[in-house]
C-alpha cells in the first residue's frame, strides 16, 4: 500500500475538492469545460476561468477545497522546503519525498500525512472493485479514476458509495 499511495497522496490532497466539486459542479463542467481532459487539475483550472460563469454551489465547493488545500500546504510547506528542495513538483513527487522523510516531519505535517493515507486507504478498500469494473482502461492519476466513479455512481457498491459520500462532507 505505501508504494501505491505515494503516488496517489498528492492527488488526494484534492479529493475532497474532486467528489464535491464533481458533484456540484457537474452541469458547469458539462457547458464550460466539455472539451477538457479531466485530470491533472485542468478541469478545476477551467472552471476557476470561467468562475464568473459559475452556479453558487460549484462556486461555494471550489472555495471550499481551496482553503482547505491551503491548510494543507500551510502544515507541510516548511518540511517540504527543508527535505524536498529540488524535487520537481508533480506525480507525488514531493509526498513522496516527505514520506521517505516521515519521523523528521513536524507533527503538524504528519498529522496531515497519516490523514491522507488512511483516507486513501479507505477509498481504496471501498472502491478498488468497482473501480476495476466500471473504469477498467482509465489511466490512474490526476482525479481520472475518482471522475470515473462519480460518472458510474448509480452502479457503484454501497460500501463505495458511503466512503465517497464522506469524502463529500464538508472540511472542518
Amino acid at each position: 500500500m505505501r508504494a501505491a499511495s505515494t503516488v496517489a497522496l498528492l492527488s488526494l490532497f484534492a479529493l475532497p475538492l474532486s467528489v464535491r466539486a464533481e458533484n456540484a459542479c457537474r452541469v458547469d463542467a458539462q457547458n464550460l469545460c466539455k472539451n477538457v481532459q479531466p485530470g491533472g487539475g485542468r478541469m478545476v483550472a477551467c472552471l476557476k476561468a470561467h468562475e464568473t460563469d459559475l452556479s453558487l454551489p460549484c462556486k461555494q465547493q471550489l472555495a471550499a477545497g481551496e482553503a482547505k488545500t491551503e491548510r494543507i500546504k500551510r502544515a507541510c510547506q516548511p518540511d517540504a522546503d527543508k527535505f524536498c528542495k529540488g524535487v520537481q513538483p508533480g506525480a507525488g513527487r514531493i509526498v513522496a519525498c516527505l514520506e521517505s522523510h516521515e519521523s523528521e516531519l513536524a507533527p503538524v505535517c504528519q498529522k496531515v500525512v497519516h490523514k491522507i493515507e488512511t483516507a486513501i486507504r479507505e477509498v481504496h478498500e471501498a472502491c478498488s472493485n468497482d473501480a476495476e469494473q466500471l473504469c477498467r482502461g482509465i489511466q490512474p492519476g490526476g482525479g481520472r479514476i475518482l471522475a470515473c466513479l462519480n460518472s458510474h455512481e448509480a452502479e457503484l457498491t454501497g460500501p463505495c458509495k458511503a466512503v465517497l459520500a464522506r469524502k463529500e462532507k464538508p472540511a472542518k
